[in-house]
């Protein structure tokens, strides 16, 4: 059995960030990656960077962190609104300052996906899509299209962060293949309603073995091969939310978006 550890959207908060690593060391995993997006919108994106490099965790470059590396002015985020569009500026602003040149050359150097390989099964790590960094692969999008991505990318799980929400969806390709999709949801700012820091593990193993390693959140399913299936496993952390938002608004940054990382 083979399970690796999946996290994205730190966005500045390190005490998320502490809470996700202590909880993925506590499971026993030792396979860990994420997704991308270690910087905005956060109070410390300077500390969630040492954090990171620190612990030599493979990274994927995230629309944030390209942004703000490269200094593009803005992260290539979608606002929906004017408020949105605003608090996107403050943050932008407030994260530019915040960093050094160091920080940002080691950013722009993440790379833009990350490749696996488990028993056949081509394991896809992304941060919007694999077409585009900053694609959002909500759960509205149909089957038939996140089939035409995979094949096109050559994978069978594509695993992805960038929408803040965890999630596991099974499809199945015209000749019969399974593709999986998984997203990452986010440690550091959340947007399905639960505050907690989130990431996800991956269980790959024969097919008797994922229910039995697996809480009862997992959802299993064949990856494209007889003798190999895939369980999710979406975990979700608390940690001191409100010592992140004291740090926020000491810093500036809206209070819109200290209230939306107490709402989740």
């Amino acid at each position: 059995m083979r399970r690796i550890a999946l996290f994205s959207d730190i966005h500045g908060n390190v005490p998320a960030l502490d809470a996700v690593l202590a909880d993925i060391a506590a499971s026993g995993i030792e396979e860990v990656y994420c997704l991308g997006d270690l910087v905005g919108y956060g109070p410390d994106p300077a500390g969630v960077i040492e954090r990171i490099r620190s612990a030599g965790i493979p990274t994927i470059m995230g629309n944030y962190d390209e942004g703000v590396g490269n200094r593009r002015g803005e992260c290539g985020c979608y606002y929906a609104t004017d408020q949105a569009r605003s608090d996107g500026a403050a943050s932008y602003a407030f994260t530019d300052a915040a960093l050094g040149d160091a920080d940002r050359a080691w950013l722009v150097a993440l790379p833009g996906e990350i490749r696996l390989e488990h028993e056949g099964v081509r394991i896809l790590l992304a941060h919007g899509s694999p077409r585009k960094i900053n694609e959002y692969l909500l759960l509205d999008r149909r089957d038939a299209q996140l089939v035409r991505l995979a094949d096109a990318a050559g994978a069978d799980v594509v695993c992805v962060g960038h929408v803040h929400i965890p999630y596991h969806r099974v499809m199945t390709a015209d000749d019969g293949r399974v593709v999986h999709y998984v997203s990452s949801g986010s440690a550091g700012k959340p947007k399905d309603g639960d505050p907690r820091a989130g990431w996800v593990e991956l269980v790959f193993g024969a097919s008797g073995d994922v229910s039995a390693a697996a809480p009862d959140d997992a959802a299993a399913g064949p990856a494209g091969h007889t003798d190999t299936w895939l369980g999710v496993v979406i975990h979700r952390v608390a940690y001191d939310i409100e010592a992140v938002a004291r740090l926020m608004v000491d810093s500036g940054l809206p209070e819109t978006l200290v209230e939306a990382l107490r709402k989740g």
